[in-house]
């Protein structure tokens, strides 16, 4: 299994609900950043606590899907170093944190 890391509001990514990182938060996020796009064939299919499954759209980086974003937060698992740094700038450009699963902050 992959180490996550996680753009969140909150200093715990597990309590990302709180304070959402939310869809409009995303879609501004790539409108003002000419390497970020969503994608239109890269996605994850991810099961909520109610059993319902949903499709989330990747987010490419200079054309490589290497993002999503899930319901309260926008994940990257297993990021190289270069995406560890494009994160920190996303998280800043989003006044949020960057958290890896253990609950490191970037």
């Amino acid at each position: 299994m992959a180490y996550d890391l996680h753009i969140v509001r909150t200093e715990d990514w597990v309590q990302a609900a709180t304070a959402p990182v939310t869809r409009a938060d995303v879609d501004y996020l790539i409108a003002a950043d000419a390497e970020l796009a969503w994608s239109a064939s890269d996605y994850v299919d991810l099961r909520n606590n109610a059993g319902v499954t949903t499709r989330y759209f990747m987010i490419t980086w200079n054309g490589d899907a290497c993002f999503y974003w899930y319901q309260d937060q926008i994940i990257c698992s297993g990021p190289d170093d270069a995406q560890v740094l494009k994160l920190a700038s996303m998280a800043q450009n989003l006044n949020a944190y960057l958290v890896g699963d253990d609950g490191e902050q970037y």
